[in-house]
């Protein structure tokens, strides 16, 4: 909505950052950007990539989700396992209530394969997440954005205007850390008004 009508909209709000660095980044990097993407490699090999995995067959994935309730609750109590915040267990940071209303939400729509359509798009020719471009006619705010190679990075192609650290949560913010999550986007527009 920022790129097609600009006039129109008076911020965007992101939960998590803004892409990732990529190979063809490094070179660029200073040395202490260069520390950063070492950690962020450390962090990305960690788990199941699930990113190699949609890369390789999307329509495979979404076969079987929208074929099978078992598979898609599979998936995404893995998913939700794998980067709930600070929990062995994602049950133990969300409800299970929440978790499996969450996923029939995707089973009755048959919409878990064309969410993960934009991952696919970004990832499929071996490149990164595509960084947004040309979007510096809107401010930008990121509820958790991360390290400060991720704004730089951010900023070649976009107008961030907030940038908060410490926020808690992760992946799934919205329902591990509601009452968070809400404050920051009432601090981010606040501050566009």
């Amino acid at each position: 909505m920022a790129l097609a009508a600009p006039d129109n909209v008076i911020g965007v709000h992101l939960d998590g950052g803004i892409g990732m660095p990529t190979e063809a980044d490094v070179p660029a990097m200073s040395a202490e950007d260069r520390a950063q993407w070492a950690d962020m490699q450390q962090w990305m090999t960690g788990g199941v990539d699930h990113h190699a995995l949609l890369r390789a067959a999307p329509q495979t994935f979404a076969l079987g989700w929208n074929d099978s309730p078992v598979a898609l609750l599979a998936w995404m109590m893995q998913k939700f396992q794998e980067f709930a915040y600070l929990a062995d267990r994602a049950e133990d940071v969300i409800e299970r209530d929440h978790l499996l209303t969450n996923i029939a939400l995707y089973w009755f729509t048959q919409t878990t394969g064309t969410s993960s359509w934009p991952m696919y798009d970004g990832l499929r020719d071996g490149g990164g997440f595509g960084w947004p471009t040309d979007q510096n006619l809107v401010p930008t705010g990121v509820y958790g954005g991360g390290s400060p190679l991720m704004r730089t990075l951010a900023e070649r192609g976009n107008k961030i205007t907030h940038w908060p650290s410490g926020n808690p949560g992760n992946h799934f913010v919205a329902m591990e850390e509601p009452a968070a999550h809400v404050a920051d986007i009432r601090t981010f527009f606040a501050e566009l008004r």
